[in-house]
């Protein structure tokens, strides 16, 4: 579709506000409430964070069947769907005090993250905003960033004032009161599939989403996203305690852990309104390119220095652009065709490997005895999704020039 003569902002506020609550009330609460369920219930925190890794599994089983339904013009229904069944299930938890129930309603709990988080989301704005696409992703991305900053304090707090079976409740009622209405009554009906001219190098096969997994450019983008998609699921876990173990104060390591949340959403906000400045293939160079010099530095950073701040803005700034690269680039790689799906093909591997990687990073603390290994595989991997992007982005010229 031709893009629209004006942002349409009620739309794009509406999917904003909601995907903010939704990675509020899903993502970060859980890291709140376990504490307390397993203070009652007396299960361990690997027990419950095992929950959590089967939702991002299944959240990846779900991500292409997603993304085909929203390209086929059903994003309404997808997504308030997706946030009606957030509020049962986060309802149900509530009353659990089964584990095997827990477990099912965390594989539950996974088809929402497929249907309600940034990449349906993203998909609906690129069906519906033409042009204005990168724009209206880029006020998304700013506007969920605060996700954490906003519910995590919030969920603390009814979580005092109402026992953790109470908070549940209340974030379900804000899944059901707030972002299913938002969606139903801001998101257009479906309208059957939607169409966009592809460039000429994809348009032969536009219309077949299986067309990218012979292309090397997509395979390159894939190990690129994978690896940064492990690093951004890995280190919110175990940074504090890696820097604490190398000598910073709890105090310390805390505040270097709060200076991401800002580096993200300022790094986002100068990518999206600076695209004269930079294009988005130079914006994945840089993204990749801090990360580097972030896990690069690190080794060297002596206890109690400053530079310590310095890593979490160059990693905070990475991982918020990277959302943005995420969501931009493959139309412009791949085309703009079947946007939902692909976005589902790259995310699929990247879901299951993050939801590996907390655990596998504890596996190589325990074996290592410390975090150096841990410091170093980041550092490796950095370096390998920079190489593999330059690598993408040389195959996607080369295809070009065919």
């Amino acid at each position: 579709m031709s893009s629209p003569a004006r942002m349409p902002w009620g739309l794009v506020s509406a999917l904003s506000t909601a995907v903010l609550i939704s990675y509020g009330t899903i993502f970060y609460a859980f890291a709140l409430i376990i504490e307390p369920m397993e203070r009652e219930l007396g299960w361990s925190k690997t027990a419950l964070s095992a929950a959590f890794s089967l939702a991002l599994g299944s959240s990846a089983l779900f991500s292409v069947p997603v993304g085909r339904l929203i390209d086929l013009g059903h994003g309404r229904a997808v997504m308030t769907g997706g946030s009606v069944l957030a509020a049962l299930l986060l309802a149900l938890w509530a009353w659990t005090d089964n584990y095997p129930t827990f477990l099912l309603i965390w594989f539950g709990l996974g088809i929402v993250m497929a249907a309600v988080f940034y990449e349906p989301a993203f998909a609906v704005l690129a069906g519906q905003l033409g042009l204005l696409t990168r724009r209206g992703i880029t006020i998304m991305t700013l506007v969920a960033g605060f996700a954490s900053t906003v519910f995590i304090p919030l969920t603390h707090v009814l979580i005092e004032g109402f026992g953790w079976r109470g908070a549940l409740l209340v974030l379900a009622a804000m899944n059901l009161g707030l972002c299913a209405v938002l969606e139903a009554l801001c998101i257009p009906g479906a309208t059957g599939p939607v169409r966009h001219p592809a460039p000429a190098h994809v348009s032969a096969a536009a219309s077949d989403p299986r067309r990218v997994l012979s292309s090397a450019s997509f395979w390159f983008f894939v190990v690129t996203s994978v690896l940064q998609g492990m690093i951004s699921t890995g280190i919110p876990v175990h940074l504090v305690p890696m820097l604490v173990e190398r000598g910073f104060s709890l105090d310390a390591a805390v505040a270097a852990f709060a200076v991401i949340g800002p580096a993200q959403v300022a790094a986002r906000f100068l990518t999206g309104f600076g695209e004269r400045a930079l294009s988005l293939k130079g914006i994945g160079v840089l993204t990749m390119a801090l990360n580097v010099l972030a896990f690069g530095l690190l080794p060297f950073i002596p206890a109690g220095s400053w530079l310590i701040m310095l890593f979490a803005a160059f990693y905070g700034a990475s991982n918020g652009m990277m959302t943005i690269v995420r969501a931009l680039l493959p139309p412009e790689l791949f085309g703009r065709e079947n946007y939902g799906v692909i976005q589902g093909m790259i995310s699929l591997p990247v879901r299951v490997a993050m939801a590996a990687t907390p655990f596998a990073f504890g596996i190589i603390w325990a074996w290592w005895g410390t975090y150096e290994a841990v410091m170093a595989l980041c550092f490796l991997m950095a370096f390998g999704s920079l190489v593999a992007f330059m690598l993408n982005l040389a195959a996607a010229k080369s295809s070009e020039s065919r």
